[in-house]
């Protein structure tokens, strides 16, 4: 590269394996990127939650973007042909729109159409670069290459009979009966606001409608669709169950909390802007946030520096007291990498995300303890599933997960964030939900039903509460206790003992008494719960 550039660590791409180039990207089409700019000040460390959570006008004014970053960003990039599509000193981004061919320029690489059988995409290899001026002040660019990087959980299983149309097999779950299993707090969530991300798919209110009559509850909750970037909130592209799945299973046991659903592309620019809208979200001010997507932290679908940055919102949002609720996996230890090594998955890996994993339910009504979920061969590809656990191979070992001496099963590997924290139902066989989706009636499950189904756990909490005093970044808390004693997970959540989640070669993980890596510190005992975090 010229010496006008430098590279941005963390950047560099290679094609997805598999991936074919099918010629440069068109030189005269206009995209936007999503350019990431540096603190005017660096966050503290946490190594526990938060004493005292910050505002977002004082989280924007000490630790956002300064405005003359963001005037130096336009006005340099500006030369190359990109004009300013909007700038925010608060999420410490700038998005810029531009020909391809501008793009090049000014970030030193070229574009390319690949086909893949996953879906075709633009893409680039190597680092991106940026203008020498703004190397101090650039960490990230990021829409350049828009391969997929959300991958969805299990889907809906398709069955175009008039038999389920309207009814709810007594094997199913309805939201509430859950509530019971785990022993929320009473409440129907009035006050509160649930935040939901979602990558595909839409909102459909006649869906919701049936629901709510299957489901018992006489009145739909209130929804607002959001989009973030211009993606549709109504598409019927085949994710349109997992956004259902998530706002039922809130409704179902918060009927009376606002729910909130951003809608955004599924690479990582997306994730950038969604995570942003969402943590600096004044409007609507969700308490509690649930991802039921991801992808492997430690393959060729994430860059490190998207990884930076969206772990840096994560802790954003740790800061101003916003729970992040993200479904550790459906595909067991292997989390669907065929390589033998063991992974998990990301942003659930992420110090700042509650991690959920998933349990079954052996016996409906039973007081008996969940077990690890691992149906069939524990991978949707064979149409089985398992929860995904174990230790990060990126982020280290957090402060408040110094007494955990759990080993990852990969030789050689890092002393890691163990994952996940918790867990709940997200058997699709045993124990399933009731999903209504495209106007049928049928049984669903994963952790992407774990994740909003914990989130509405907390929801309740929030809602007994002070007014305006959130749980916020409750993880630390199930590990620590600032009086010397036991943290909130032994305190708040039932034990499970038995189970595992080993799809890998290289192994897996197995439930036992304590915290473990396959189902965390157990399943939530709600009125515990809420009584150990007010401790």
């Amino acid at each position: 590269m010229t010496n006008t550039h430098a590279a941005i660590e963390g950047s560099e791409r290679k094609p997805l394996p598999g991936a074919v180039a099918t010629g440069p990207a068109n030189a005269n089409s206009t995209i936007e990127v999503s350019v990431k700019l540096r603190r005017k000040k660096e966050l503290p460390p946490l190594t526990k939650r938060p004493d005292t959570v910050m505002t977002r006008a004082q989280l924007r004014d000490t630790y956002g973007a300064s405005q003359a970053d963001v005037d130096k960003v336009v006005q340099t990039l500006g030369t190359f042909g990109l004009s300013v599509v909007r700038a925010d000193t608060a999420s410490r981004t700038v998005r810029l729109r531009g020909t391809v061919s501008a793009m090049e320029a000014a970030f030193q690489v070229k574009l390319f159409s690949y086909s893949h059988a996953n879906g075709s995409y633009r893409g680039r290899v190597g680092a991106v670069h940026i203008p020498v001026a703004l190397q101090d002040i650039v960490q990230g660019v990021f829409g350049l290459d828009n391969r997929q990087v959300a991958r969805r959980r299990r889907q809906p299983i398709r069955d175009n009979s008039n038999a389920r149309l309207a009814s709810v097999s007594s094997a199913w779950y309805i939201p509430s009966q859950l509530a019971t299993h785990y022993n929320f707090p009473a409440g129907d969530g009035t006050g509160q606001t649930v935040g939901l991300l979602e990558f595909g798919g839409g909102y459909f209110p006649s869906d919701l409608q049936q629901f709510c009559t299957l489901a018992n509850i006489p009145t739909p909750p209130t929804v607002t669709p959001v989009s973030t970037d211009g993606t549709p909130t109504n598409s019927k592209d085949g994710a349109e169950g997992e956004v259902m799945l998530d706002i039922e299973v809130v409704a179902g046991a918060c009927p009376k909390a606002n729910i909130v659903v951003y809608f955004a592309n599924w690479s990582e620019q997306g994730w950038i802007t969604i995570l942003d809208a969402a943590v600096q979200d004044q409007t609507n001010n969700p308490g509690v946030l649930s991802v039921s997507w991801g992808s492997p932290e430690d393959t060729d679908i994430w860059t490190s520096s998207a990884m930076e940055q969206i772990n840096q919102t994560l802790q954003d949002a740790a800061q101003i007291g916003v729970t992040v609720c993200v479904a550790a996996g459906d595909d067991g230890s292997s989390d669907a990498v065929t390589d033998g090594q063991a992974h998990v998955d990301f942003p659930s890996s992420s110090p700042y995300s509650l991690a959920v994993g998933g349990t079954t339910i052996p016996t409906k009504g039973s007081q008996q303890p969940d077990i690890v979920w691992f149906e069939g061969d524990g991978l949707r590809a064979d149409n089985g599933g398992s929860t995904g656990g174990g230790v990060s191979t990126v982020f280290p070992r957090p402060t408040w997960q110094s007494a955990i001496t759990i080993q990852s099963v990969n030789p050689g590997s890092i002393a890691g964030r163990c994952v996940p924290d918790l867990a709940a139902n997200a058997d699709w066989n045993a124990s399933p939900y009731l999903l209504v989706v495209d106007g049928q009636s049928q049984p669903n499950g994963g952790t992407s039903a774990a994740s909003p189904l914990v989130a509405s756990l907390l929801t309740l909490i929030n809602a007994g509460n002070a007014a305006g005093k959130r749980v916020g970044y409750v993880t630390p808390l199930l590990y620590q206790s600032s009086t010397g004693g036991s943290g909130a997970g032994a305190a708040g959540c039932t034990d499970v003992v038995s189970g595992n989640n080993d799809t890998a070669t290289a192994g897996g993980y197995s439930a036992g008494p304590g915290y473990d890596a396959a189902s965390g510190w157990g399943t939530p005992n709600g009125v515990s719960l809420a009584q150990a975090l007010a401790a």
